[in-house]
């Protein structure tokens, strides 16, 4: 019965999401315009984005008033019927207890098979005992560690715990900064922040909100999540995409490290201003002459173009040149005409000009000849415009100032490594300035991958440093330049830390505690919250479930057959995985290739161990 009590209400809701969408198709077959299309649009993406699961929880007050939550809000006449799990009244949803209830009674959790209501469970949190409407049992978390992997990750609106929501809906402007090991969550608390930012801080969702992640395994493994949150605004980039290309060649480990330390920011800049001009007289071409301009203004050419970027300020440059060959060409002009005015009277001792503008003035036409006086002056004007016009000119300047494209700064070659597109990054920043496209949030998910120079193209991109961003240095890879938070984002940042594991049993952590407190003395084992069996030395045959979803996991430089290379793995996760030659990995990479499971840890010392995989 009390299924079918939330089936009504759950049909009325689903019949009040149907007419939203049919009004936004109506309005849209009506050929709106420009403005209005690309609005309708993105709320019909985000209404179909919420009707998978629309509703799934509800909580009762001590009061009796009740709410429920979903995916998106709805409203009947004005009033509530289902609350956004982003909007305040829903984080009790989240964060009660039964030692802080946050004055809720019961927390309900809904399963929805399509349209239909299959299962409800309640937790009583106020201490009262249960009724005959309370359906106390498992709720969905404990469904979701227990379901197998799909090889996607879904959404945890549902199942987003206290410490994670807390973080999901921090009200922190700057840079959040989320730390956690293997299984905490960083990924689920990192898509969900960015759909919490979209909805509730309008300031960054104004300009949009990017979403980095390492690489593009990663990225089909996480791009179904913010759809099913209703929210299809966020951009899902690479690491190395960030700059808008992908790298079409590798660096060594050793080579990345290099080119990502932030001396490169240094060498780069040096190298910018080396193609500036030195304050020294130079020689322009100007018609048939060629004229001298003095140290004294071309320093203060080059002092006009100080402060602007280099392209930018060559342009500055040539144009305080032009307009000093501008005042020469007139002061010639006028110091020639002057001349021939003096040869003249020093020859017929006459005054030309003035004795044309006493007969002029004699005759009655004085304006006339304030007129020709004009016309003098305009002449010389004009004269001076050819300097604009000489096609010699521009080239001289590119000799003293050339233009520059970020391939000249940093190298001919057509082949970009992901630290080379960092290194093109910097240079077109300081060739032309900052990108055309910034972001108002950017959500950065395995971020200890990020060099510095990688950490300075992604603040460019964020000028109110409103980002959050997702962690364990546990977990670096070989490339990384970064150790530190602070050495990645500067002293302003709030920093929170995950200590619940999700994804690893416990078995498997223990497993890895001696590999941890090698390569992170200070870190603590996260606390899991799934039992399995302890890890396995290559079995001669290993017998898998038909929905098992296994990996197996190698050293980058091994190519081992259908195996993952342990550097497209992070962030990913797997019923079973096989970790092959163990001795051949450096110890963070083990560590990851070694927590990347969620049943099953197999190891394999030699790639020839396999074991035969049976199902």
């Amino acid at each position: 019965m009390v299924a079918v009590g939330e089936q009504a209400q759950v049909s009325r809701m689903y019949e009040v999401l149907d007419a939203e969408i049919a009004s936004v198709v109506d309005e849209l077959a009506g050929r709106p315009g420009p403005d209005r299309a690309p609005v309708l649009r993105a709320r019909l993406a985000a209404l179909r984005g919420a009707e998978h699961a629309l509703v799934f929880g509800r909580i009762d007050r001590v009061d009796g008033t009740t709410l429920h939550l979903g995916r998106r809000g709805l409203w009947v006449d004005g009033e509530p019927i289902l609350i956004d799990w982003r909007a305040p009244a829903a984080e009790p949803f989240y964060a009660a207890t039964a030692a802080h209830p946050m004055g809720l009674r019961r927390r309900r959790h809904l399963r929805l098979d399509g349209r239909r209501v299959v299962s409800v469970a309640d937790e009583i949190l106020d201490g009262s005992p249960p009724g005959p409407d309370d359906r106390v049992g498992d709720g969905p978390l404990a469904e979701a560690l227990a379901a197998p992997r799909t090889g996607r990750m879904g959404d945890a609106v549902a199942t987003l715990q206290a410490e994670q929501d807390a973080i999901v809906r921090s009200a922190h402007r700057g840079i959040t900064v989320v730390e956690g090991g293997p299984g905490t969550g960083k990924t689920v608390v990192a898509l969900h922040r960015a759909a919490y930012v979209l909805f509730a801080l309008p300031a960054a969702a104004e300009r949009g909100v990017l979403v980095v992640g390492p690489d593009a395994r990663f990225l089909s493994y996480i791009e179904r999540v913010l759809p099913s949150l209703g929210e299809n605004d966020a951009v899902l980039v690479t690491r190395a995409g960030l700059t808008g290309q992908e790298p079409t060649a590798t660096d060594t480990p050793a080579e990345a490290r290099r080119k990502g330390q932030a001396e490169m920011a240094d060498s780069i800049r040096s190298l910018v201003a080396a193609r500036r001009p030195a304050v020294a007289p130079i020689e322009l071409p100007l018609g048939s002459e060629t004229i001298e301009i003095g140290a004294e203004a071309v320093g203060e050419a080059i002092a006009a173009a100080h402060d602007l970027p280099h392209n930018p300020g060559r342009a500055a440059f040539k144009e305080y040149l032009i307009a000093e060959l501008r005042r020469v060409r007139a002061a010639r002009t006028a110091t020639t005409l002057a001349r021939i005015d003096a040869d003249t009277a020093a020859a017929t001792g006459i005054d030309l000009d003035a004795a044309v503008a006493a007969d002029l003035e004699s005759l009655g036409l004085g304006a006339e000849a304030r007129e020709l006086g004009r016309d003098a002056s305009t002449a010389l004007s004009e004269l001076a415009e050819t300097v604009v016009d000489d096609p010699r000119l521009d080239a001289a300047i590119d000799r003293i100032w050339p233009r520059l494209t970020a391939s000249d700064i940093i190298g001919p070659q057509t082949d970009w490594t992901a630290a080379d597109l960092a290194l093109l990054d910097e240079a077109a920043e300081l060739l032309d300035g900052p990108p055309e496209v910034v972001y108002g949030h950017i959500v950065i998910d395995e971020a200890q991958e990020l060099t510095e120079m990688d950490w300075r193209a992604v603040l460019r991109r964020c000028p109110s440093r409103s980002m959050t961003v997702v962690g364990d240095f546990a977990q670096a890879g070989q490339g990384s330049t970064v150790t530190t938070w602070r050495q990645a984002v500067g002293d302003r940042f709030e920093r929170h830390t995950l200590t619940v594991n999700y994804r690893t049993t416990a078995e498997i952590l223990e497993y890895n505690r001696d590999l941890l407190a090698a390569i992170a003395p200070g870190q603590r084992l996260s606390r899991s919250l799934r039992h399995g069996e302890p890890p396995l030395i290559a079995p001669p045959t290993l017998d898998l479930d038909d929905d098992e979803l296994v990996a197996v996991i190698g050293p980058d430089h091994l190519d081992i057959p259908g195996a993952i290379p342990v550097s497209a793995c992070r962030g990913l996760e797997f019923d079973t995985v096989l970790v092959v030659a163990p001795a051949e990995f450096t110890e963070r990479d083990l560590y990851v290739a070694q927590t990347r499971a969620t049943r099953r840890l197999v190891i394999v010392p030699e790639p020839d161990a396999l074991p035969t995989l049976r199902r």
